[in-house]
């Protein structure tokens, strides 16, 4: 289901778990930020995101945590009264505690179980992809019930070339990454986020996968009116992916 900002994931969820997925248009922002973007730290007018957060704020039973993604494999519980959660992932086993990543070419992930007592989003970049933040992320959760795990939009594997040094980190962390890779002439790789994702999250038993590379299809870097994308435009702006548990 689409909004004018937003839509819903496609994914079989208990009632209680509500998600949206932002969209780069209707919003404040102008230029190449044009124009729901969700971020202060990209360049964009803070009065044109201010209006943007306040009409995301609107759709949500509470304000997001924002994290400060630093591309790495650090998840934290919610809530929590830092004032600054460096982490690229969060979760929360509380009601309307709303848990949310940006993105712009970046892999969002958004988890539940069958139970719907948890929620969880994850940043998954391929630096922090590829050192363990999903894994991370299900070994403090410790669901007791099956996981439900939905792909957002990112860049696509036919879209993102990577040199050597991306596929050695993959494999030196997990050789069946290389799943992922497409070798290209010149030392040069394209690399699927969403590959890599989805056999990480089947080997920890998460059987249940919605989204990019199961049953839909994005690519940030091609999309343009739907998408912001750091690869295909360098200063832009954040679209966001966010989970709670409703009740």
């Amino acid at each position: 289901m689409m909004s004018d900002n937003y839509f819903y994931p496609n994914w079989n969820v208990p009632n209680n778990i509500k998600s949206i997925q932002t969209q780069r248009q209707p919003g404040s922002s102008s230029d190449c930020f044009s124009s729901f973007n969700l971020s202060y730290e990209v360049g964009d007018d803070p009065k044109s995101v201010s209006r943007n957060l306040i009409t995301l704020n609107s759709y949500l039973p509470s304000k997001p945590y924002w994290l400060n993604q630093i591309h790495e494999n650090i998840s934290i519980e919610l809530p929590c009264d830092k004032s600054l959660l460096d982490a690229d992932a969060s979760f929360t086993m509380q009601k309307k505690i709303v848990c949310a990543v940006r993105t712009a070419d970046c892999l969002p992930i958004l988890l539940t179980n069958v139970n719907g007592d948890f929620v969880s989003a994850i940043h998954a970049g391929w630096r922090s992809l590829a050192s363990g933040i999903i894994e991370n992320t299900l070994n403090k959760v410790k669901s007791t019930s099956q996981i439900i795990a939905w792909l957002g939009p990112s860049i696509s594997g036919q879209s993102y070339e990577v040199g050597r040094q991306v596929f050695d980190v993959f494999t030196e962390y997990d050789p069946d990454s290389k799943c992922g890779f497409k070798k290209l002439p010149s030392n040069k790789y394209l690399l699927n986020l969403p590959n890599i994702a989805i056999d990480k999250l089947r080997k920890k038993g998460v059987t249940k996968l919605f989204g990019a590379g199961v049953d839909e299809s994005f690519c940030t870097y091609r999309d343009n009116d739907s998408f912001y994308s750091f690869r295909r435009d360098g200063k832009t702006g954040r679209m966001a992916s966010l989970i709670w548990i409703d009740s």
